[in-house]
């Protein structure tokens, strides 16, 4: 049998999960004493959700145990750039997490994981330890903030030889950038950056950009000034024009105290295709065909950053324990809250399907609401 994770073997018996994939069954767990009282007692679900393509979030409303589209979701999740809860930068239903109960032992003290460890953690020995967790478990819940996949250390200088800090633009600064309608490509970089502090600090900046035509890059072109002092600003990279964020825009920037953010139209910060390509090369001029993946292997968005986006690197997840690209959950179970006040603990066991043959991408959760 290949190994999955370890638990592949049980996770038939142990989930009781619909062919559609969208249901539930509910599960009666518990420990019997030797005088026959039941010392645990649970009554969770089980869930399947297919994220199997990855242009799109799938979002999972707790209190149904069903998959929705609209706002009633309370977590989502989507291929390639993982978890996320409906509150914060993520959504507007003011749901939060904490982190209820983990296995520490599964990483090492540099955060790299133990396989013999993460093989220990089946869908039958995590069980108990899932159903031990209570409303009490945890209390510090937070909602979800925005993780830029840009880096504002990849494109501005900081010099504090002087004192206070002179910024500019950082040599060899740049990327490949996907629209928001999935269709246009270019090679962008941060030209040049001016932030004057005062009794009204200013900041300023301004794209080089290079738009590929279908067959080359054309001639590169300044965008006009984007200046970012007090509001978010938005950049359309076809018509290398300010818009607003309602338009179909591709790169703003704006001040989080120290940090200038630099989002892109996609993933956690908007709802377009925008992404920034994984260049396979250490030299962005050398991209000749932005569509082809032997140059360019994939387009990443901005992430989530909250309670789901730990322990593992895909949160509940942890990819490449044993080599190879596999996802292997690390069992940690969460705490997650609305705006109701409902509370539900959930889990994610699988990656796998029920079976643990199915593709990357079908997950199975089991959860249960506490009150």
């Amino acid at each position: 049998m290949s190994f999955k994770y370890n638990a592949l073997a049980l996770i038939t018996a142990s989930l009781l999960v619909t062919a559609c994939g969208s249901s539930s069954s509910s599960s009666d767990n518990g420990n019997t004493t030797e005088d026959g009282e039941q010392e645990i007692t649970s009554n969770y679900e089980t869930v399947e959700l297919d994220a199997t393509d990855g242009s799109t979030a799938v979002q999972l409303d707790l209190a149904s145990g069903a998959i929705v589209t609209d706002d009633s979701w309370h977590l989502a999740y989507q291929k390639y750039l993982g978890f996320k809860l409906n509150g914060g930068s993520s959504g507007d239903a003011g749901v939060s997490g904490c982190i209820a109960h983990e296995y520490s032992s599964i990483f090492d003290s540099t955060g790299a994981s133990i396989e013999d460890e993460f093989k220990l953690l089946t869908v039958s020995s995590t069980e108990d330890s899932f159903v031990a967790v209570t409303a009490d478990s945890c209390t510090d819940f937070v909602e979800d903030s925005v993780a830029t996949f840009i880096e504002t250390e990849e494109w501005l200088d900081a010099d504090y030889s002087a004192g206070a800090p002179v910024y500019g633009a950082k040599a060899g600064n740049g990327w490949i950038i996907r629209s928001a309608d999935g269709a246009t490509y270019g090679r962008v970089s941060v030209n040049s950056v001016e932030v004057v502090f005062g009794a009204s600090t200013t900041r300023k900046l301004v794209f080089n950009s290079e738009l590929w035509n279908g067959s080359v890059f054309e001639t590169a072109q300044l965008s006009p000034e984007l200046d970012f002092s007090e509001d978010q600003v938005y950049w359309d990279l076809e018509t290398n024009s300010l818009v607003s964020a309602t338009d179909d825009w591709e790169l703003s920037v704006s001040v989080n105290g120290r940090d200038y953010p630099l989002q892109i139209n996609g993933g956690a910060s908007g709802t377009g295709q925008a992404g920034v390509g994984a260049v396979l090369s250490d030299d962005l001029a050398s991209v000749t065909d932005p569509t082809d993946t032997a140059q360019v292997y994939k387009y990443f968005a901005d992430t989530a950053s909250g309670v789901l986006s730990g322990p593992g690197t895909y949160g509940p997840l942890q990819y490449a324990v044993a080599g190879g690209h596999l996802m292997w959950p690390t069992f940690t179970t969460y705490l997650i809250k609305d705006a109701q006040d409902r509370l539900f603990k959930v889990q994610v066991v699988s990656n796998y399907g029920a079976n643990g043959n199915s593709a990357s991408g079908n997950l199975v959760l089991r959860y249960e609401e506490l009150n």
